[in-house]
């Protein structure tokens, strides 16, 4: 969904265009998975703790079509002072040259090598946060990698009214295994929601929802509350031991009153999964 100023503005297409429920698939035994029953509390999760290395730094295409040399290196000179304040003057000046000479001989080689950098730098991504969900709730391997192969449980959520109390962008994720062209010193307007949204098709069978903000730190924390009311209902895995079913059962009882609360298990005619009410 693009940026929003009032949540009025996509509240339309989400309820149109997602499912009505999505699904955080958790694990039991740790403490901050748990938050998600016991605190009302989901977690935007930094960028380099997900588990796809390319997540949030897909591979780009970088092109060439032509480059404004003065303006370039009115970049250098801005950026320059602001990351090194202290320097000379005349020493800022032979670093500005040096760096123009660079990228005046290999253009594509110097920029992807800057990517390849800043990539890498953990602090680049400070601020930014995402919470993925799923789109289905009997999502086989989800429950494998997510839900602590099959012992764990998922938390169902009202698509519209979890993505009213977050309050940040959100859409489905792009599957695409093209990198993202970026022009040198161009109209590169579409490449942040790509970097946001796109990953490999390898991907594909996690079915991701997912929200992101860009304001960690500025104006939210990385632990976001909800309200109880936002829960529709909560799964358990076909492997979930008798007392950490017990123990769910408790907790939600207590935080979601009223909430349905069903066990996974395997279908006998066919593969696949159906859930049954406890």
């Amino acid at each position: 969904m693009p940026i929003y100023h009032d949540f009025s503005e996509v509240e339309d297409k989400i309820r149109q265009s997602v499912n009505p429920i999505i699904y955080k698939y958790r694990t039991w035994e740790d403490q901050y998975h748990k938050r998600i029953v016991t605190e009302n509390e989901v977690w935007f999760a930094h960028p380099f703790t997900l588990n796809d290395p390319y997540d949030v730094r897909p591979p780009y295409n970088i092109f060439n079509l032509g480059i404004d040399w003065n303006k370039f290196r009115a970049g250098l000179e801005k950026a320059g002072r602001a990351q090194e304040p202290n320097m000379p003057e005349n020493q800022l000046q032979i670093e500005i040259e040096k760096r123009l000479n660079q990228a005046k001989s290999d253009p594509i080689g110097y920029f992807t090598e800057n990517r390849r950098q800043y990539i890498l730098e953990k602090e680049n991504y400070d601020r930014i946060g995402v919470f993925s969900c799923c789109t289905s709730g009997l999502n086989e391997p989800m429950w494998a990698h997510y839900g602590n192969n099959h012992c764990g449980f998922a938390i169902g959520f009202d698509t519209v009214e979890i993505a009213r109390t977050l309050n940040c962008s959100c859409q489905y994720v792009i599957y695409d295994d093209t990198p993202i062209d970026y022009i040198i010193m161009g109209n590169n307007s579409n490449v942040i929601e790509k970097e946001l949204y796109q990953k490999s098709k390898r991907w594909v069978p996690e079915e991701e929802f997912r929200f992101v903000t860009a304001g960690i730190g500025i104006y939210r924390d990385q632990a976001a509350k909800f309200q109880s009311s936002t829960v529709k209902e909560i799964l358990i895995g076909t492997n979930t031991s008798p007392k950490v079913v017990r123990d769910i059962v408790d907790e939600s009882s207590k935080s979601f009153p009223g909430v349905p609360i069903y066990r996974v298990a395997r279908q006998t005619g066919s593969y696949g999964f159906q859930k049954s009410l406890l």
